[in-house]
């Protein structure tokens, strides 16, 4: 994407959000860029007529005129500055709000190998939330404040040119340096922000262990062994650099920006030097005339300054508005409203292979196995041999490297959100929502409308009613670190909800269970075994468990090593080779006796 482009994007989005009073405002705010010119104008004249008046001692009545024009020209300005802040706060906040809800969008939407970290995405995010959004958002309601004052310029300066047009070009040659200096700021401040942002962030990292907004996790440790010394100094050293790198630059820029200040403020004061040697030379001319160069020449030279170092930082911001949307660019999953939904949990993997995103390692290679619609399979191995891979390319994560995975026939790489749809799963690593039990539960199936009968009848049914009954208002309990009475659930009793969460999808032909009882204790672990069919089923069912214990209640298991299948059948079966599964098993055997 070329600057240009960025730019245009940049502009619609401002349109697309703005309302309309915010645009009429906006575009209200065009004539009122002259204003500022008629009000010297009108001081001009009233300091002509005040020198006419001390003179002749005539009639006040065309001086009183002028001055109630003035008051009324004052007033009139002070309104409009005063809503265009306000409508210009709304925008921002609106547009920030449209830049969140847009990062959070595609961090769903996009294909899950960035999730994996693929073209450094977690770093670009980063960037983009922290920096990215907030500077595009600055520039977008900047956009047609620099419109603005451009015509404040024009017409301040075909006032001042009529005068002496070297007044305007003077003024606007030493308002160059401040926005040259302005535009090579942005730049070093943008490769800075990009450089730092991983140091910035391990040196906040390091913050948030020891700081008042850290929920206590890991606090344990950190006590029993004394860490506090050691974070600390983990901290400071991180933290020290990359202070010590900010403020370099910024004294640098202070020391420049000073330079040009004072440039500016001596030119001034030589242009007021110039309108009075005018005046002097030519009285007809009146004294007015100083009064407009006064008043005109501070103002010519604000606007052009602020012309121009707006103009140099929306051209040296176009880089963040380039990262913000380089989010649109990234590859989408595909999705087919009209596809038809899985009829059955029938799965084939045909010659499946498979490496991570900047990876040549395959954790997968060769994997051709069919599942049958309604069996009940383990997934076994030891870590690293390639399980959670084989999930996650079955729910549609990731597409395989070669190779193709079917459910029911249809292909998953080609429609996975409607492929998810066939497809409950428990995850290892599963979701706590700030939210009521029943949503907390709910959530998986936004279809479907359960009755809280129904719901407690569904949760009885696979044993883990118990964490809703413990809850003074059941379902209705609000549940989270952020919750009214802080009432955060226990690892295994958010297992639980988890567990829960995907036996009420109960329309979806198969179920997958990554690890469901590692926050469990031994009674509940014990308990969901015993009522495994009825949370099962009739689906397809794919266990993953690093227990063994269970494997001897399903239909098949499959043992993973080193990215393949290497054993393939029932706990009878395999124990009889007295292969890979049978070591394992007979391994852990070993803790129970």
């Amino acid at each position: 994407m070329n600057r240009i482009q960025a730019l245009v994007k940049a502009f619609k989005v401002s349109m697309k959000i703005k309302g309309p009073v915010s645009m009429i405002i906006s575009l209200l705010g065009f004539p009122a860029a002259l204003l500022p010119v008629l009000l010297a104008q009108r001081l001009r004249v009233l300091t002509d007529e005040l020198q006419i008046l001390s003179g002749t001692r005539g009639s006040a009545a065309p001086a009183l005129t002028v001055f109630a024009t003035l008051v009324g020209l004052y007033f009139v300005q002070i309104m409009i500055i005063n809503i265009q802040q306000y409508t210009n706060g709304f925008d921002e906040i609106k547009i920030q709000r449209y830049i969140n809800r847009t990062i959070m969008r595609h961090k769903c939407e996009v294909r899950y190998k960035y999730i994996e970290n693929y073209d450094d995405f977690h770093k670009r995010i980063a960037f983009t939330h922290e920096y990215a959004g907030r500077t595009m958002a600055r520039c977008i309601g900047s956009m047609i404040t620099i419109l603005q004052l451009f015509v404040a310029f024009v017409g301040a300066s075909m006032a001042l040119w009529s005068i002496n047009p070297f007044i305007v070009i003077t003024l606007f040659i030493t308002s160059v340096p401040a926005a040259i200096l302005a535009y090579f700021q942005q730049e070093e401040t943008f490769r800075g922000r990009a450089k730092w942002m991983e140091e910035g962030a391990l040196a906040i990292h390091y913050y948030h262990i020891l700081s008042p907004v850290n929920t206590f996790n890991g606090l344990q440790e950190i006590r029993h062994f004394a860490l506090f010394d050691y974070l600390k100094a983990r901290w400071r050293a991180i933290a020290d650099e990359y202070i010590h790198l900010k403020n370099k630059i910024m004294v640098r820029h202070v020391k420049f920006n000073t330079a040009a200040d004072f440039l500016r403020s001596a030119v001034y004061i030589g242009i007021l030097l110039i309108a009075a040697w005018e005046i002097y030379e030519n009285p007809a001319i009146g004294l007015g005339s100083f009064t407009l160069v006064f008043a005109l020449s501070g103002q010519l030279q604000t606007v052009t300054g602020d012309c121009l170092v707006g103009i140099m930082v929306l051209a040296q911001n176009i880089p963040y508005m380039k990262e913000f949307f380089y989010l649109e660019e990234l590859e989408r999953e595909q999705y087919d409203e009209n596809s038809t939904i899985a009829e059955t949990g029938d799965i084939f993997f045909v010659k499946v292979g498979f490496s991570y995103p900047n990876s040549d390692v395959e954790v997968l290679k060769d994997i051709t196995i069919h599942i049958k619609n309604g069996e009940k399979i383990a997934v076994v191995g030891e870590n690293g041999s390639g399980k959670s891979t084989f999930i996650s390319l079955l729910c549609g994560m990731f597409d395989p490297k070669t190779g193709y995975i079917t459910i029911d026939g249809n292909n998953v790489s080609e429609n996975p959100a409607a492929v998810r749809n066939a497809v409950s799963v428990v995850f290892q690593d599963f979701a706590h929502y700030e939210a009521s039990l029943r949503e907390n539960i709910t959530v998986s199936d936004k279809k479907c409308t359960a009755t809280d009968d129904e719901i407690m009848d569904l949760l009885k049914k696979i044993n883990v009613n118990d964490v809703v009954e413990e809850q003074r208002y059941g379902l209705n309990e609000l549940v989270g670190s952020f919750s009214e009475k802080a009432n955060n659930l226990s690892g295994g009793q958010w297992q639980k909800i988890s567990i829960a969460r995907a036996a009420y999808r109960q329309d979806a032909k198969i179920m997958i269970l990554d690890e469901p009882t590692s926050a469990l204790d031994p009674v509940a672990e014990a308990q969901l075994y015993r009522n495994f069919a009825s949370l099962t089923g009739n689906k397809t069912t794919i266990l993953i468990s690093h227990r063994l214990g269970i494997t001897a209640m399903v239909d098949r298991i499959l043992v993973f090593k080193d990215g393949r299948i290497v054993e393939d059948g029932s706990h009878k079966t395999l124990m009889a080779q007295n292969g890979h599964y049978a070591d394992m098993y007979r391994a852990q055997a070993q803790w129970y006796q």
